[in-house]
């Protein structure tokens, strides 16, 4: 893919070249064409994304491109890059949700997408004639030029910054800010123009004062491509200022913002960060998910049912995992853990538990309706009603079989009311490591038509206890998270949880929080004991 973007690059380089010093194009126009046919190749190659989706958008690139030259001729072929820019544009929505929007870095990129489709829309306004919000001609193609440019490949570089630094540690709170800047200047900026002289004076000051601190911290970056593009940056959009309180005007602009930004720091950076090329936060393709996928029910015999139940075993496993030891590494001690929990977690099913639910008072009449669907279908079947606050849980596992699951040492654990016989959940248990060797527990829902999973990373805490999440700290490599999966499709979901484990008189006790969109939704207390048959 990379061949054929650098190919489709330079066939672009010379055909706009020879336009340009051919006088088809204007000046304008040439920068416009150079983003959308030399420079755009490179982005697709810097992001580096493998979803088919997104691999046969590349391929329809020439298409695209095609639609640009023969609007040359006739206008009307401009809508042919408007649609390519429009699934670039769904694509950039995809990808955030594909991550959940939990990694801002790459949050940063799908906007530059996302933007796409508004410089689509004004390139065919440009060369159809037409007007938009009062705006025609020049200023069409200025703002479609700014939106080919700076909502494009500053979103791009500053994503690409993330991605360097998020190798070292986790990002830092004025990073974030910048990038928050950085996705709502250009939007603010086209209010302004259109609205008001004020705001867009204030939006190009947050605009600068965002691509200032980008061209600052990029010069830690040790290459000298990326050095010098920012240096010409920062001149760029001085001009950009003086340019906004009216000081210069567009001819000055088009020579001292529009060549230094297009040939300088576009063209320079580009070539910078082709070099580093920083890949993404650990892709969510490299995590291993079960192939497991669930029925309209799942209840208490959803594994047995289909047969992912492994029969040729001498004894079916106990607990969640056979050893507590294998998480071993910094930050969890398998000898600090109380033997009362170790136990808990190696010999589940020789426990016995109750839980008792608090349901947000805003989540409450939600958590209602919920009830009646996770009730039917058996599956994740939180108690919500007053006469469900305590729940007697009956629990048994079962070995299931790694090749139909596609994970390792996986086995079921299935969790069901005592007193109404129905699962409350069904689940498939494994473990796995990323390529630090840190291990996850890889938890597995089956759902209708997919499932979902969390993987959980645990810590010690409390003393003797352990803390389980899904939570991210930041960090490039992490693999945490809760996933769902439909089909061969899997993303991010704004879930997350925290599980406390603690040991207190005898008695191991369990808080389990779960927030959405970062506002906790649930939390269940867990009390859990040991079976008194245990002791005979």
């Amino acid at each position: 893919m990379k061949k054929y973007l650098l190919s489709v690059s330079f066939i672009g380089l010379l055909i706009t070249t020879y336009l340009y010093f051919s006088h088809s194009l204007t000046m304008l126009e040439f920068l416009l064409y150079l983003s959308i046919t030399v420079y755009l190749p490179f982005h697709f190659w810097l992001v580096g994304d493998n979803y088919k989706f997104y691999r046969l958008i590349l391929l329809g690139y020439p298409l695209g491109v095609a639609g640009v030259y023969l609007a040359m001729a006739s206008p009307k072929m401009s809508i042919v890059w408007l649609v390519f820019c429009g699934l670039l544009a769904m694509y950039g929505i995809f990808r955030f949700f594909a991550s959940g929007g939990y990694y801002f870095e790459e949050t940063l990129i799908d906007v530059s997408f996302i933007y796409m489709g508004l410089g689509g829309l004004w390139y065919v306004v440009y060369m159809m004639g037409a007007k938009l919000f009062s705006f025609s001609g020049q200023v069409a193609l200025l703002t479609a030029i700014h939106f080919h440019y700076s909502s494009l490949y500053v979103l791009l570089f500053a994503g690409l910054l993330g991605r360097i630094m998020k190798r070292e540690r986790p990002l830092p709170v004025w990073y974030k800010w910048m990038g928050a800047f950085m996705i709502m200047s250009p939007i603010l900026i086209a209010l302004g123009i259109t609205y008001s002289w004020v705001v867009e004076v204030i939006s190009v000051c947050l605009f600068v004062l965002a691509l200032i601190v980008y061209g600052i911290k990029s010069f830690t970056i040790q290459n000298w491509f990326i050095k010098i593009s920012s240096l010409l940056l920062m001149f760029s959009m001085a001009m950009a200022f003086l340019y906004a309180i009216r000081i210069v005007d567009i001819p000055f602009m088009v020579n001292a913002h529009g060549l230094v930004n297009a040939f300088g720091f576009v063209g320079l950076g580009m070539v910078g960060y082709l070099f580093i090329s920083p890949e993404s936060h650990v892709m969510i393709s490299s995590i291993p998910f079960s192939k497991i996928q669930g029925d309209r029910v799942i209840g208490t015999n959803f594994f047995e049912r289909n047969e992912y139940v492994e029969q040729q075993v001498e004894e079916q496993p106990r607990g969640m995992v056979d050893s507590m030891e294998v998480f071993e590494r910094d930050g969890f001690r398998y000898e600090q853990v109380h033997p009362l929990i170790r136990g808990f977690y190696e010999r589940t099913i020789e426990f016995d538990m109750k839980v008792y639910p608090e349901w947000h008072p805003i989540f409450l009449p939600a958590a209602r309706w919920y009830k009646k669907f996770s009730a039917k279908i058996e599956q994740m079947n939180f108690p919500v009603l007053k006469d469900e606050q305590e729940t007697e849980v009956e629990s048994r596992m079962l070995k299931l079989k790694d090749a139909m699951d596609g994970r390792e040492n996986v086995r079921a654990w299935v969790r069901m009311d005592k007193k109404k016989n129905k699962a409350i959940y069904a689940a498939a248990y494994s473990t796995h490591q990323n390529d630090w060797g840190e291990r996850y527990y890889n938890v597995f829902f089956p759902l209708p038509f997919g499932g979902m999973t969390s993987i959980l990373r645990i810590t010690n805490k409390f003393g003797e206890g352990v803390t389980l999440t899904s939570f991210s700290k930041g960090q490039w490599f992490e693999h945490q998270g809760v996933y769902l999966t439909i089909g061969k499709l899997t993303v991010r979901l704004p879930i997350n949880e925290i599980i406390d484990v603690w040991e207190e008189g005898g008695i191991i006790k369990a808080k389990h929080d779960s927030w959405l969109f970062g506002i906790k939704v649930l939390t269940l207390r867990y009390e859990i004991v040991e079976c008194i048959s245990n002791y005979k």
